[in-house]
């Protein structure tokens, strides 16, 4: 029998990914056996380990393709011609993309997995990396920011909670809980409001740092 191609090695692997978080959505992580992950492909489950080691590897490829996969197009974007239309269509542009990116239901069954999976997966240490990935680009970003006099200079952690915070908020809000149908209309217009009030806190003033937003609240 004639080895599989590249191509054919790729389309199982992308099949065994599919069929894995559906049935993480489903059944959980713990719950769900390499067994059923293989039935539900239509390969032997042998077979399986020929793409990935373990389930937890299974789950930490999901994991780098919705976290760390999709912030790497933080490093690719052309900075020198979004920063031309200012600061604020800059991070609409990001805050949209992130949108675009939540609003699929290959996303959406990842959060039901994550929400329903989190205190597991956290103490199998399956997730923590993840996390910190993504937060580390987004505080690159903002570091090149300040270095280009776009924004001021600030706590590059502070920033990425005070613009994640509110988008992760409104992700659950009206993309996660939502009754019904997405409103993403709504949606987006609020993510543009966020935008504009995270710009205006940080392109002028005194230098952000927790005790500043703390007197700023008090």
């Amino acid at each position: 029998m004639a080895r599989p191609t590249k191509e054919e090695a790729r389309d199982t692997r992308q099949l065994i990914l599919d069929a894995a978080l559906d049935l993480f959505s489903e059944g959980g992580f713990a719950g769900t056996s390499m067994r059923q992950i293989a039935r539900a492909v239509g390969v032997r489950e042998s077979a399986l380990y020929h793409h990935f080691p373990s389930k937890a590897a299974i789950f930490e490829a999901l994991l780098q393709e919705m976290g760390p996969g999709r912030s790497e197009r933080l490093e690719s974007l052309d900075l020198d011609a979004l920063l031309r239309e200012g600061l604020e269509p800059l991070l609409r542009f990001i805050a949209h993309a992130m949108v675009e990116s939540w609003n699929t239901p290959r996303a959406q069954k990842f959060v039901r997995m994550l929400m329903a999976e989190g205190p597991r997966l956290k103490d199998m240490g399956l997730v923590h990396a993840s996390v910190m990935t993504s937060r580390s680009r987004l505080g690159v970003l903002f570091a090149e920011l300040v270095r280009r006099g776009a924004i001021r200079p600030g706590d590059f952690e502070l920033y990425t909670f005070e613009f994640m915070g509110p988008m992760l908020m409104m992700r659950l809000m009206y993309l996660v809980l939502a009754e019904g149908t997405p409103d993403v209309e709504r949606l987006l217009a609020q993510v543009d409001a966020h935008v504009h009030h995270f710009c205006e806190s940080v392109k002028a003033g005194e230098t952000m740092t927790v005790k500043s937003v703390s007197r700023r609240r008090s």
